[in-house]
């Protein structure tokens, strides 16, 4: 009857574990992806921003073909960003409503910039990660609650 003991508390232990590491192993993988995700936005912006720099006088969207020598070695482009000049001002934008983690890394990442956000459904106006409407008007062509970064 000990051994059968033995082996409940055993069982039970790890039914413990598991129960307490999974949920952590999870969330783990996630802000990974999240960070990841957030790394690629930024240096899809920074390849733009360089971009910029040589032709001062762009407007509209820059395709991948002109951006292509300014990308980062070894950078692998991810199909979810683009961009769109209008007014003078840059925006660089996703395609899709992200993960709210993948929102905050890139708010975290830009230091809490309050040219972050994503844009408001209703107002059309770039909301920060933490709810804020900041009054700047998004252009139509970026889709609602998409992530947004502005500036150059």
């Amino acid at each position: 009857m000990t051994p059968l003991w033995i082996v409940t508390l055993f069982a039970s232990l790890f039914a413990l574990y598991l129960t307490i590491q999974i949920p952590k192993e999870e969330k783990f993988s996630t802000e990974v992806a999240a960070d990841v995700s957030a790394t690629n936005f930024v240096a899809y912006r920074k390849a733009v921003q360089k971009y910029l720099e040589v032709n001062p006088g762009a407007t509209g969207t820059i395709s991948d073909a002109s951006l292509a020598s300014y990308w980062l070695p070894g950078y692998i482009r991810d199909a979810n960003w683009t961009n769109v000049i209008s007014g003078g001002t840059l925006f660089v934008y996703s395609t899709t409503t992200l993960k709210h983690n993948t929102v905050n890394s890139i708010y975290i990442k830009s230091m809490k910039s309050s040219l972050v956000g994503i844009k408001n459904t209703g107002t059309g106006h770039l909301q920060s990660p933490n709810g804020f409407d900041t009054g700047v008007v998004l252009p139509a062509a970026i889709p609602n609650n998409a992530l947004v970064i502005l500036g150059k």
